[in-house]
């Protein structure tokens, strides 16, 4: 079963990929209408979710919220201006591998996930493929 959820992220991560290249290729005009409408899906779909859900919002959960969308914000201008400059090719597989090793070094410290000595070697040769494959 999570094979599937695997598959449909690394299908719709991709695409997401494909549409930033895009916006970035259609000069600064566009850069920030693309992220306007972004965040505003992001949005009418968190408020869909919760209207379905019945849930209310605690305060906690909206200021991470809140600090999650401006990190979103901020990372997304940043990617998009790195993309200006440089190809599509090196960018994201660069990104991706920064993206891996950030989200292990934070998963051990935050929620103290130990990965083991073969999730290392396997992060390392990722990591090195990428590169590799960027350059």
């Amino acid at each position: 079963m999570w094979l599937k959820y695997i598959f449909i992220s690394f299908l719709l991560c991709g695409i997401s990929d494909t549409t930033w290249k895009m916006a970035g290729e259609a000069g600064s005009d566009y850069v920030f209408t693309y992220l306007l409408l972004f965040h505003i899906f992001a949005l009418v779909s968190s408020i869909i979710a919760i209207i379905i859900r019945n849930k209310k919002i605690r305060k906690i959960e909206f200021y991470l919220g809140a600090i999650i969308g401006f990190t979103l914000i901020a990372g997304g201008l940043c990617s998009l201006k790195a993309i200006l400059v440089l190809p599509g090719i090196v960018f994201f597989p660069v990104a991706s591998c920064a993206s891996l090793f950030l989200v292990t070094v934070l998963a051990n410290l935050i929620w103290k996930e130990k990965p083991t000595i073969r999730q290392i070697a396997g992060l390392i040769v990722a990591c090195a493929s990428i590169i590799l494959i960027a350059l």
